[in-house]
Parts: C-alpha cells; sequence; structure tokens
C-alpha cells in the first residue's frame, strides 16, 4: 500500500513537472481521497489549482496545508501571492478561539508529539506512585503530582491542537447569498472566487455562513467546500 501511494505520488509530481496540471491534480486529489493527512500533498492541489486558474480551489488546498502546518514559508507565500490575485474575494472572519488556540499549539509541535510527551510524564508520574506504595514509601508525592499535573496539560494540548476548522471558501466563479435557504428568496450578497467565511450551520443543499464583514447569508453549498472534512467533490 504504502510503495502504491508513493508510485502515484511520483507519478504526480513527473506530470506537474510536465506541465500537464490537470492529469497531476486528478493524481493527488486521489491520494487526498485516501484519508492522507498531508500538509506537502494539499500545498501540491493548490499549486495545480493555481496553475489552471482556479484560484478558489487553490485557497481551499493551501488553508488545508497550513491548518496542518501552520508555519510553513511556502504554503504562506503562495496563499499570500493568491490573495493579491483574489481581489474582489471577501477575507474570511477571525478563527473562533478554541482554533485560534489549536493553531498556535501545532505551530509549536504536532498533535501526536503533545500527545507523546504527555504519556511519558504521565508514565513517569505512575511509576513513581508505585515505588513509594511498595519499595520507597518516603519518597515525596510532589513529584509524581507535578508530572502528572503537567502531562494532563499537555494531553489536553494534543486534543487541542488536532486540527478542527469552521471556514468555508467559494470554489465557483461566485455565490449568491439570501436571506433564507431558497434560491427564490431575497438575494442579500453576491461573493467572488476565493471568498471565505464561517460555516455556522448547514441544511439540505444550503449553508449558513459568517462572513468577515459582520454579514450572514445563505449560500448554496455547491459554491462552497469546506476546509474540513476533506470530502470527495
Amino acid at each position: 500500500m504504502g510503495a502504491t501511494l508513493i508510485s502515484v505520488s511520483d507519478s504526480a509530481n513527473s506530470l506537474y513537472a510536465d506541465g500537464q496540471f490537470e492529469s497531476a491534480r486528478t493524481l493527488f486529489e486521489s491520494l487526498a481521497e485516501k484519508g492522507t493527512s498531508d500538509p506537502a500533498l494539499y500545498y501540491n492541489i493548490g499549486n495545480c489549482y493555481t496553475r489552471l486558474g482556479q484560484l478558489g480551489e487553490a485557497r481551499l488546498w493551501f488553508e488545508r496545508s497550513l491548518l496542518f502546518d501552520p508555519r510553513n514559508e511556502e504554503t504562506l507565500h503562495n496563499l499570500e501571492w493568491l490573495n493579491t490575485r483574489l481581489t474582489d474575494a471577501l477575507p474570511p472572519p477571525n478563527d473562533a478561539l478554541l482554533h485560534w488556540i489549536g493553531n498556535q499549539l501545532r505551530a509549536i509541535l504536532a498533535p501526536e508529539h503533545w500527545g507523546l510527551f504527555a504519556g511519558v510524564l504521565l508514565a513517569g508520574a505512575f511509576v513513581l506512585l508505585v515505588l513509594r506504595k511498595f519499595k520507597r514509601p518516603a519518597l515525596s508525592w510532589r513529584l509524581p503530582l507535578t508530572l502528572s499535573s503537567i502531562g494532563l496539560v499537555l494531553l489536553l494540548a494534543a486534543q487541542m491542537s488536532i486540527p478542527q476548522s469552521d471556514k468555508v471558501v467559494v470554489v465557483s466563479n461566485n455565490s449568491y447569498g439570501y436571506s433564507a435557504p431558497d434560491a427564490n428568496g431575497k438575494r442579500i450578497v453576491l461573493l467572488s472566487e476565493g471568498s471565505a467565511g464561517r460555516l455556522v450551520r448547514a441544511s439540505e443543499g444550503w449553508f449558513y455562513i459568517a462572513l468577515g464583514d459582520g454579514r450572514q447569508a445563505w449560500f448554496s453549498s455547491d459554491h462552497w467546500d469546506r476546509v474540513l472534512p476533506i470530502t470527495p467533490r
């Protein structure tokens, strides 16, 4: 299985180098559909869409890449470049507090590393408590208590650093916003490709989205895609 994934990735990279961006995109996305959480893969898909001129999709995949690797300079650069081309796009509102904290934690360590350190400290505290119980009753309880406390904090950090996002991006040329989830309803806003917002709730083909300028509206979900979860379109 691993060899197959590497082979597909190598083929996609070769196609990209040859300028066959659509074929490369198809192969890269086939890897993403297998549940591969790889920021470099998402970055490559974003580059394919950039080359194809589909800047909304490009932004979506760069956002996905940054979610897993918040400090990647190449992805940050490409997204900054993309924003200079998406001059009519509406930027998203600020991240929710817990999502922002998670991004800061991931910028320091990956979730699995937070969990690893937490496990080591909690295991050490357990060993000390067993040692105090059966071998060395005079051993102070302060050290295992301290290790346990730090371990629990790191465990919480591991949980909070798991990538989460309520961000959505316009991946079509434009998208009308309505006052109600009804295409015959009142149109209240028109957003261009690459605009982003925060998904408040979804309902049978419609997204209710909070925008960066404070407005909220219903949009057809066909014109948008979520940063997470990553699902085939």
